[in-house]
């Protein structure tokens, strides 16, 4: 018997392009393979102001919301595709990265849980990339786990290539800044002081494959950026030399 198909969406999948006609294709293909009951997952997707072929790419599937957002920037795009969303919890995910089968499963059962306000999930690296970025992805990870469960909120980040939020908060207390990056930590930060009865949770079931990078040099340059532009956001703190400690023995005892 077929599936009854959800008068309402459960989740709102929002996913910012710019000429991403390289990666856009399998992005969309991941989403739309997503084990999930027939209307329950919306997938809005939101061209910023494209040169390449993205848009056409796009527009070819069936099941999609296509938006236009001319203000350059991730974040912008992001704000236009919230608005549009119709769901009680939104997830992110970007245009080079594929999503697991049941990553909106896993979203949609962590989001059971009414004191979790949003919800970063696992990154990896395609297997074309060298060990030691895949090394670099593990502390990484590592690092979101421990501060999520050990450390003040002054300490939080978020990333946008996997996270889920509840759409609720981004009536209460505003959407993104738009910020070139760390727009993302900036509203978890923003969450801590506004909602501080809601948690920030790490899921490592939730999991996606970023393929932009295949060397740790490349990652490393990307993280230095993350690093300069976290200063511009009120109260964060990098974690101390006593933290990173933790997080070492944190991943090594994982």
């Amino acid at each position: 018997m077929n599936a009854v198909p959800a008068s309402e969406p459960r989740l709102s999948v929002i996913v910012p392009f710019h000429d991403s006609a390289d990666t856009l294709a399998a992005c969309i293909e991941s989403l739309l393979a997503l084990d999930a009951a027939p209307g329950e997952v919306e997938i809005i997707l939101v061209d910023n102001a494209s040169n390449d072929d993205s848009a056409a790419i796009a527009g070819r599937f069936e099941g999609i919301t296509l938006l236009h957002e001319d203000t350059p920037g991730a974040y912008p795009a992001r704000n236009t595709g919230i608005r549009a969303a119709r769901a009680p919890v939104i997830a992110f995910t970007d245009a080079d990265c594929t999503v697991d089968r049941d990553w909106a499963r896993v979203i949609l059962e962590r989001m059971d849980d009414a004191a979790v306000g949003l919800v970063l999930g696992h990154v990896r690296f395609p297997d074309r990339a060298s060990l030691a970025l895949r090394v670099v992805g593990h502390w990484e990870m590592a690092k979101t786990d421990y501060i999520a469960r050990r450390c003040t909120p002054a300490h939080r980040i978020a990333y946008c290539n996997n996270m889920a939020v509840r759409a609720a908060l981004f009536d209460e207390i505003g959407p993104f800044p738009d910020w070139k990056r760390a727009g993302d930590s900036e509203f978890a930060q923003r969450m801590a002081r506004e909602r501080p009865d809601l948690a920030l949770r790490y899921e490592p079931a939730m999991r996606v494959t970023h393929h932009e990078f295949t060397g740790a040099r490349q990652r490393a340059r990307r993280l230095q950026l993350y690093t300069d532009t976290n200063t511009q956001i009120e109260g964060f703190k990098e974690l101390s030399l006593r933290q990173r400690a933790g997080v070492f023995w944190h991943w090594l005892s994982a």
